[in-house]
């Protein structure tokens, strides 16, 4: 029962992650599709950026994939403002999990629901319009009773540097890191931490 509840509350960002943004379509502020990979693995998502009030919506689903370490589905939903100076955007929010994870002869369900932390700074706003250059972090962390199937916690730190080589067009690198905690059979952990390069698009 427990399964079923959180993979359908899972489900139930996603869809209404993209519902919003395409009912918005004409009021979101930015919407991009990125795309990222490495020697073993594709980083890819899509995310909007919306308007509400005097606060910006956030959403999006993005996935992680890397054949012989995990394959993850993300999607998340958060609330941000412009907070302490110009450029710099803070967020908060949930993102949720769902794939699997393999470690030698072990292979672990992932399906979470965690707090979303974020925070993105913006240098040609709050710096020099001359640095086309936007700084972001974000942290995500699952405690055991929002971790289902074999996950017993959860945690997803991210960096990113985007370098706007063209107006609709970033140049992306990134960092991850990752640690899932597993309950079932014998315990075990999965930690992984990853470089990334590729491009952002907005439209």
């Amino acid at each position: 029962m427990k399964r079923l509840t959180i993979l359908s509350v899972l489900l139930f960002i996603i869809s209404v992650s993209i519902s919003i943004s395409m009912a918005h379509i004409s009021y979101a502020d930015n919407f991009n599709f990125k795309l990222m990979a490495n020697r073993s693995a594709i980083d890819t998502g899509f995310n909007a950026m919306i308007e509400v009030m005097d606060s910006n919506f956030s959403t999006g689903v993005s996935g992680i994939y890397n054949e012989d370490e995990y394959k993850i589905l993300f999607a998340s939903a958060m609330v941000g403002n412009e907070i302490f100076t110009d450029g710099l955007q803070g967020s908060l929010g949930f993102k949720g999990a769902w794939g699997e994870a393999e470690k030698s002869n072990q292979d672990g369900d992932i399906l979470n629901i965690g707090f979303a932390l974020s925070a993105a700074y913006d240098l040609s706003k709050g710096y020099d319009e001359k640095i086309p250059v936007t700084l972001i972090s974000s942290v995500c962390f699952s405690p055991q009773p929002l971790c289902f199937q074999d996950t017993d916690e959860f945690l997803e730190i991210l960096a990113e540097i985007d370098w706007a080589v063209l107006e609709k067009a970033a140049l992306v690198l990134s960092y991850r890191y990752i640690e899932i905690d597993f309950k079932e059979h014998t315990r075990w952990k999965k930690a992984d931490s990853t470089g990334y390069i590729g491009l952002k698009f907005s439209f």
